[in-house]
């Protein structure tokens, strides 16, 4: 072996891309979305991903290694509803810890919420609003995560049980109550609207006088069923959506 040709192979060795990772490892599912495209929702998720890949004594995965890792699962990241089943999914990445994240887009501004699942199956919660400034959502992304990772229980003696309580976010009884209100005020006005279809249908709908008098309050009643019939329509396809989401919520906020 020529000198060139050792010399090529200790650089190689000592490449920062070719030394073992160091620290625990994690892995970090591609983010899910609400009211948000897509686009934007892989952007956070990068940031996030630079943020975690810089906290000390981690090994972060690279995304391609947990893609294939869910397209041989042959379906996404199914919830899960006790710790057995989240501990066989951080054991199915080959990883200590799982990082899950939802972008929500939701009253105007967009937030992020962060999980962080350990190798028993304990779950970590946060979240953290995004800057007006896409340059900032680094920083606040790397707060979020460092305050979730310092959080994490320690590992306890085989045997010993440990409770934790977490707080349930307000967002999806607020999101339920709002799009059941949203609904019910949707229909009210469906049936305003009907009423006034089934009147007008029925000779003058209740307008008196003739003559141009006549036509006027026909026309008005003709304008006010169809700006009932529009807010019924939209008051409904709000509520559907409200609820969708506090439901959407409600399961990714189950233990």
């Amino acid at each position: 072996m020529t000198a060139l040709s050792l010399a090529l192979l200790m650089a190689l060795a000592t490449s920062p891309s070719m030394l073992p990772c160091e620290g625990e490892r994690l892995t970090l599912i591609p983010f899910d979305t609400v009211a948000v495209a897509r686009a934007e929702a892989r952007r956070t998720e990068e940031a996030v991903r630079r943020a975690v890949a810089r906290t000390a004594n981690t090994c972060l995965e690279p995304r391609q290694r947990t893609v294939e890792g869910l397209r041989a699962q042959g379906s996404p990241l199914s919830p899960c509803l006790d710790a057995a089943c989240r501990t066989a999914q951080v054991k199915h990445f080959g990883a200590q810890w799982l990082v899950r994240g939802r972008v929500l887009g939701l009253g105007g501004g967009r937030s992020v919420a962060l999980v962080l699942v350990g190798p028993d199956g304990q779950e970590h919660r946060g979240a953290f609003a995004l800057p007006e400034a896409e340059a900032g959502t680094e920083q606040a992304a790397a707060q979020a995560f460092a305050s979730l990772w310092e959080g994490r229980l320690p590992e306890q003696p085989q045997g010993t049980v440990v409770q934790t309580q977490r707080r349930r976010s307000a967002w999806p009884k607020v999101m339920l109550g709002t799009g059941a209100a949203a609904l019910a005020a949707g229909v009210g006005f469906g049936l305003a609207a009907r009423a006034t279809e089934n009147r007008l249908s029925e000779g003058t709908g209740g307008c008196t006088g003739e003559g141009e008098a006549l036509r006027s309050c026909f026309a008005d009643g003709l304008r006010k069923g169809k700006q009932q019939s529009r807010l019924a329509n939209g008051l409904m396809g709000a509520g559907a959506v409200l609820g969708a989401g506090g439901a959407l919520l409600f399961v990714w906020e189950l233990p």
